[in-house]
């Protein structure tokens, strides 16, 4: 027979042990997912002028160029 103790500690860790596998998986899809709001292509900002240069880090990438929009922010 489990007593009172037993069963609140074992609650206890099958809650928090789910609580953080969930926060954990959620963590880790919402960087790849795509943005919330979508707009339509007329309202975004566009390369007229092509690509001058870019660049690809650890930390992200970089594409320079001109744009009919400045300053302009690209998701690539």
């Amino acid at each position: 027979m489990v007593n009172r103790r037993q069963f609140l500690l074992t609650s206890a860790l099958l809650g928090s042990g789910l609580i953080a596998t969930n926060s954990i998986l959620k963590s880790k899809t919402n960087q790849y997912s795509a943005p919330g709001i979508i707009t339509s292509d007329k309202m975004r900002p566009q390369i007229p002028y092509g690509v001058a240069s870019g660049d690809i880090s650890a930390e992200g990438k970089a594409v320079m160029s001109e744009s009919e929009r400045s300053p302009s922010k690209f998701i690539v």
